[in-house]
């Protein structure tokens, strides 16, 4: 691994950490104030949330930046703008429909998710606009100013300041994205200067679909196990499953550090003609299963006594889903290669593979081992999907040696 890219994964993962501990602390206050029921449809609402805001990303933000510096398309600033303005008013009414379907109709509180689905829209692609530039400082701080709002209520909370409800601590989750909305005003002119166009946004919506179909898959995992936990359980099974799984979610945050970094690097070897690092690759991946096991140790140390007694359910779920989540990471920065060699068409069969072991494993073991067969299907569909990848790139390797 290059020095400069090791610096910037360094800065970045370091930023997400730093990000992760103030956001983890706001869920260690909800977690020990609202009731267990409570905070499973906390869990639910913020992970759905999530999901469905990286629909408006759809894979157009890193197809956007791989393409933008690949190619001198002068257009491509404004098909990506408009693409982006059409997905966000697509997913309002699946949001609504989603909320109806779980039984979730509070006026305010649909009104409060819609706000924030328009807010997170806003907020990915200003961060993927500074990662192009390779502006690393500022696309840290699109996250952390939202982290820094909620490690501030959750002070107001520990000392019995404010004490919050589902809707205030699920208000504060989803608006608390806004004031990053802010960092606009810094991005360069150039992304300040286009014109909408609707030319070849088709084109570039069917390049980015395959990779948007695997992003909702990964991304919108929480939510889609949280659903499966929440029709064969109940809402407090949710909330002791959601807990290991925002655990284990510290691989999330790695990896997209680990993409965010080499996308435009690998971008720039390709425009060169260099071959892909899959030394890199290799190294990488190593690092993250060791964190795993390091992940056990510690969790078996403060999980009780920080989140209380009732999340003691939780340990043996974290220990599966810290693996789980090892392999997801490792999958979500290995697929910079199917941008950068523009085979992004190979990431929906991998998507649809991985989504289907998982629901069916999850179908086959919920019976018998409750939720934590949950956790074993995220297991067994993310070590199916590392195992595809790896068969995948050595067979590139070989028609290229060939």
């Amino acid at each position: 691994m290059g020095k400069k890219s090791f610096i910037n994964i360094t800065l970045v993962s370091a930023g997400n950490i730093i990000n992760t501990i103030l956001g983890f602390l706001f869920l260690t206050v909800i977690a020990r104030t609202l009731t267990l029921e409570d905070f499973g449809k906390y869990a639910l609402l913020t992970s759905l949330l999530t999901f469905l805001a990286k629909g408006t990303d759809f894979g157009t933000n890193s197809l956007y930046v791989s393409k933008s510096i690949t190619s001198d398309n002068k257009s491509l600033l404004g098909v990506f703008y408009s693409l982006k303005i059409i997905l966000v008013l697509l997913f309002i009414p699946v949001a609504l429909l989603i909320l109806s379907l779980l039984k979730i109709q509070d006026m305010y509180m649909s009104a409060v998710f819609i706000a924030g689905l328009i807010a997170y829209g806003i907020n990915f692609t200003i961060y993927s606009l500074f990662q192009k530039h390779e502006n690393y400082l500022m696309l840290i701080l699109v996250n952390s100013i939202i982290a820094v709002i909620k490690f501030i209520f959750a002070i107001l909370i520990f000392f019995n300041i404010f004490i919050p409800t589902l809707s205030a601590a699920f208000s504060i989750f989803s608006l608390s994205v806004y004031p990053s909305l802010l960092l606009i005003l810094f991005l360069p002119k150039e992304f300040k200067n286009f014109k909408i166009s609707f030319n070849n946004m088709v084109i570039f919506f069917k390049e980015a679909f395959p990779a948007g179909i695997s992003i909702l898959v990964s991304e919108g995992w929480s939510s889609i196990a949280n659903i499966i936990t929440k029709f064969a359980k109940s809402f407090s099974d949710v909330g002791i499953y959601s807990l290991a799984d925002k655990l284990s979610a510290i691989f999330s945050l790695i990896s997209f550090s680990i993409f965010t970094v080499l996308l435009p690097k690998n971008s720039q070897r390709k425009k060169e003609h260099k071959a892909y690092d899959f030394k890199e690759t290799s190294l990488i991946a190593t690092g993250i299963l060791l964190l795993a096991i390091f992940g056990i140790i510690i969790s078996n140390l403060v999980v009780v006594p920080i989140f209380g007694s009732n999340f003691k359910e939780s340990l043996p779920i974290l220990y599966i889903l810290l693996f789980a989540s090892a392999f997801a990471a490792i999958n979500t920065f290995m697929e910079n290669y199917f941008f950068v060699e523009k085979q992004t068409n190979k990431l929906l069969p991998i998507a649809l593979i991985k989504i289907s072991t998982f629901v069916i494993t999850s179908i086959i073991l919920l019976p018998k081992y409750s939720i934590g067969g949950v956790a074993w299907a995220s297991l067994v569909s993310s070590l199916s999907v590392t195992i595809l990848m790896v068969i995948i790139f050595k067979m590139d390797r070989n028609k290229v040696s060939n």
